[in-house]
C-alpha cells in the first residue's frame, strides 16, 4: 500500500479533515459515559428532574454533533478512495498498455483483469476504511484506557490486561492472514484463465472432445480456492468469538469488584455504568479494529499485486508515439537485424 501513496497527493485536505471529523466523533463518544454518571449519580439518586433533563439534552446535542462529524468523514473518505481508485485504474491500464506482448503473456491477460478490478476495489476499500477506522479505533481504545484510570486506577488495570491479550489475538491473526489471501488472489487468475480459455476456445475443445477434462481442471482450481478460503475463513472467525470472550471477562470483573467498592462507599454506582461503558466501546472498537485487519491483510495483497504491474518495464519502446505519414511506393515490409528468442519467465 506504501508504494500507492503518490496516487493520494491531490486529496491532501480530505485525509486531514476527515480523520479529524471522526477523531472529534470519538472524543464526544468518551464524554458520553461521564454525562450519564453525572445524570445517575446527581440527578436520580437525588431525585433532580431539571438536571436530569438538562443533561439528557446535552447527550441529545452530543449525539447530533458526533453524526454530522462522522458525515463528513464519511464524504471525505467515499470521495477520496473513489478518486484514487481512478486514477490507479487509470495509470495501470496506461501501463499495462505501453508493455509488449512478452510482458502481456507473462503477466496474462485474466491476472490482469484480475489486478484492474478485484484489486483496485480492494484498494479503495482499504482507502476509505482507513480514513474512516484506522485512527478512531485506537483512540477510542487509548481514549477508554485512559478515562477509566481518571475513575479508578485499580479497576483500569483490567481495561489494560484485556487490551493487551485482544491486541495479541490481532497480531496473530494479521501475520497468519496475510500469505492466504495473496494465494486467493492468484487462484482467482487461474479460474479466470480457465473461465476465457473455454469461452474462446469453445468450439477447439468439443472438437477434440476435451469437455470433461477441462471440466475437471475446473473442479481442481475451484476447490482449491475453496480449501484457501475456507481456511482463512476459519482463520478470521476466530477473531469476533475472541474478542468476544476476552472483553466480557473483563466485562464481568468489573461488575465484581466494582460492586464491591461501591459496597464499601469508595466508588458510586455511575462510575460503575461509566466504567461498563468505557469496556463496551473497547469491545466495539476492537471488533471494529479485527474486521479492519481482515481487510488490510486482503488490501495488502491486493497492492502487491498491482505494484508488480507496475514495476515491469516494457522490453520494446517506441521511439515515438507521432504520427508517421506513409512513404509511398514503399516495401510493404522489411526486416533488418530481426532476431527471435524466449524470455525467462517472471513471477506474477
Amino acid at each position: 500500500m506504501f508504494k500507492l501513496r503518490r496516487f493520494l497527493k491531490d486529496y491532501k485536505l480530505q485525509l486531514i479533515v476527515g480523520p479529524l471529523c471522526k477523531l472529534f466523533e470519538a472524543v464526544l463518544e468518551l464524554l458520553v459515559p461521564l454525562v450519564m454518571a453525572s445524570i445517575i449519580d446527581n440527578g436520580i439518586l437525588k431525585g433532580d428532574s431539571s438536571y436530569v433533563m438538562k443533561m439528557g439534552g446535552a447527550l441529545v446535542l452530543l449525539s447530533i454533533v458526533g453524526l454530522s462529524s462522522a458525515l463528513v468523514c464519511q464524504y471525505m473518505a467515499s470521495y477520496t478512495s473513489q478518486g484514487v481508485g481512478t486514477k490507479i485504474r487509470t495509470a495501470l491500464f496506461g501501463h499495462i498498455s505501453s508493455l509488449s506482448h512478452r510482458e502481456l503473456d507473462e503477466l496474462t491477460t485474466p491476472s490482469l483483469i484480475t489486478r484492474m478490478t478485484s484489486d483496485i476495489n480492494l484498494v479503495q476499500a482499504n482507502i476509505a476504511m482507513t480514513m474512516r477506522l484506522l485512527l478512531r479505533a485506537p483512540f477510542l481504545i487509548i481514549g477508554a484506557l485512559v478515562m477509566s484510570c481518571f475513575i479508578d486506577l485499580q479497576l483500569s488495570l483490567i481495561f489494560l490486561g484485556a487490551t493487551v491479550i485482544i491486541g495479541l489475538i490481532l497480531w496473530l491473526v494479521m501475520t497468519r492472514s496475510l500469505g492466504f489471501f495473496k494465494k486467493i488472489q492468484g487462484k482467482l487468475d487461474r479460474l479466470s484463465l480457465l473461465s476465457r480459455e473455454n469461452l474462446e476456445g469453445n468450439r477447439v475443445i468439443r472438437a477434440f472432445s476435451k469437455q470433461e477434462a477441462q471440466k475437471k481442471a475446473f473442479e481442481k482450481e475451484t476447490e482449491e480456492l475453496s480449501r484457501l478460503t475456507v481456511r482463512v475463513g476459519r482463520l478470521s472467525a476466530l477473531l469476533n468469538p475472541a474478542t468476544y470472550a476476552v472483553t466480557y471477562i473483563a466485562f464481568i470483573l468489573i461488575l465484581w469488584f466494582g460492586g464491591v467498592k461501591v459496597g464499601e462507599g469508595t466508588l458510586l454506582s455511575g462510575d460503575i455504568v461509566a466504567l461498563t461503558s468505557y469496556m463496551t466501546q473497547i469491545l466495539l472498537a476492537m471488533i471494529v479494529l479485527a474486521n479492519l485487519v481482515v481487510l488490510l491483510s486482503k488490501g495488502s495483497a491486493g497492492a502487491s499485486r498491482i505494484n508488480t504491474v507496475f514495476e515491469v518495464k516494457p522490453s520494446v519502446t517506441e521511439k515515438t508515439s507521432k504520427y508517421v505519414e506513409p512513404v509511398l511506393n514503399a516495401p510493404a515490409v522489411e526486416f533488418e537485424n530481426v532476431d527471435f528468442s524466449y524470455g525467462i519467465r517472471m513471477k506474477s
